[in-house]
């Protein structure tokens, strides 16, 4: 029984030391690392709900047509301009008119 529960017991301090040191080189954390071991966890949790959306956007993208994707591709190249536009300092976008 001990032998068992030796390998789980090293198994979760290794998952608990790495999850609960600061993953960010300017940031100091305390002793115990629970605050980071909470931010770590969000931090995978995001991930993996970004990588699960993305694969729902890759399985809409492989039903569309070529010239669907051309069309949302220009379409979201358009609100790029526009959002870069809209960012510019006054003095760019006079200049910008100008030329």
């Amino acid at each position: 029984m001990a032998y068992t529960l030796s390998p789980a017991f090293c198994l979760q301090g290794i998952t608990y030391s790495v999850m609960s040191a600061s993953w960010d080189p300017d940031r100091e954390g305390d002793i115990l690392g629970g605050e980071e071991f909470s931010r770590n966890l969000d931090s995978i949790k995001g991930g993996l709900s970004r990588s699960r959306e993305n694969a729902i956007l890759r399985d809409k993208m492989s039903e569309l047509t070529g010239e669907e994707l051309d069309k949302a591709i220009q379409e979201l190249n358009r609100k790029e301009a526009a959002e870069s536009k809209r960012a510019q300092s006054l003095s760019n976008k006079l200049q910008d008119e100008l030329d």
